[in-house]
């Protein structure tokens, strides 16, 4: 399990809207929210990464105690003084008010909710660090949260012609819904995160998958593939998935079950951004090139009752084995006279 800390901000002017009740709720589910960061973490990755409440602390001077991985606490900073300003001087603050070296002695990762009219944007995080900002209310919204984490543990943009706009998961644009969208990511940020690796194929060069592909929600329960990496020789690959709308993925916003074509630099495997590039539905095809090889992802049949779709995947020429040749039949021999 990793821990979080949520903290409510009082500022000379303002403070946090809501309550530290509410604030845990909304992000662990501690008074029985249905749909919480705790709660979308642990399903989109079928139990591999788990958000637990940071443990309880008592103040070591006059201030609130860490108690369900919520705490308050008050800095000397004006709203208008803005986020930049206010950041650290909740940081020294938490440090001071706990005994602490730093906010990572006290979780692995730390959400600062700020009081409203601090920061012109939504929210931002520091990338594979500890550290996530929102302003105000965006502090309990789930895709805020999602999209924040996601960027702590090192997820990178998802794009369609442009910033945010990728749609079937959590790094694009985030929504202002306390229990929603449910979602969770794309192809490429899939295959980064690894929870489905058992169910990885990779395409190389001149080869080819044909088969099943099956959507996130159903990988404990079929053994079929989720996700398949076309791997070209650049750091620029092709992810393709069935964006199976149902379950814990059935707020996805966009290409809801469809097959998904997305690409991505950093091997699968470091911070890249991506771009979605193609949403497919029954008996319908993309295709590009790489290496000066044909790519081509075409989409057979989709069953949403199953959550399977069949798909043929090729990159580079496919040659087809000429047919062995005909046996030769003798001719008859004479008839006897």
């Amino acid at each position: 399990d990793k821990t979080v800390l949520v903290v409510r901000v009082i500022a000379t002017n303002g403070a946090t809207t809501d309550s530290e009740a509410v604030l845990g709720d909304s992000v662990f589910g501690t008074n029985d929210d249905p749909v919480n960061l705790k709660s979308q973490y642990t399903e989109c990755s079928h139990q591999k990464l788990n958000f637990a409440p940071a443990p309880n602390k008592a103040s070591v001077i006059a201030g609130a105690n860490i108690a369900n991985g919520v705490t308050t606490v008050s800095v000397n900073v004006a709203t208008g003084d803005t986020d930049s300003v206010m950041r650290p001087a909740i940081t020294n603050a938490l440090n001071a008010q706990f005994g602490v070296n730093h906010p990572r002695d006290l979780a692995d990762y730390v959400m600062y909710c700020l009081p409203p009219n601090t920061m012109s944007g939504i929210a931002y995080a520091f990338i594979n660090s500890w550290n996530s900002v929102y302003s105000d209310k965006w502090c309990t919204y789930l895709s805020a949260q999602m999209h924040e984490l996601g960027h702590n543990i090192n997820l990178a943009h998802a794009n369609e012609g442009g910033t945010y706009r990728d749609q079937t998961g959590m790094m694009g644009f985030s929504y202002s819904q306390d229990d929603g969208p449910k979602m969770c990511f794309n192809a490429a940020k899939s295959w980064q995160l690894g929870w489905y690796s058992d169910k990885h194929i990779q395409v190389d060069a001149d080869g080819a998958y044909s088969g099943p592909l099956m959507g996130i929600v159903n990988y404990s329960s079929n053994s079929s593939p989720v996700l398949v990496k076309i791997n070209t020789s650049s750091t620029v690959d092709y992810y393709v998935n069935f964006n199976r709308k149902t379950g814990f993925n059935s707020g996805t916003v966009e290409g809801g079950d469809q097959v998904t074509v997305v690409s991505a630099g950093g091997e699968g495997t470091g911070y890249a951004e991506s771009e979605l590039l193609a949403k497919l539905s029954a008996n319908q095809e993309y295709s590009t090139s790489a290496d000066g090889k044909p790519i081509k992802v075409s989409v057979g049949s989709i069953d949403t009752t199953s959550g399977i779709a069949q798909v043929s995947i090729t990159f580079g020429a496919q040659v087809t084995p000429a047919p062995t040749q005909a046996p030769v039949t003798p001719s008859p021999t004479q008839a006897p006279v």
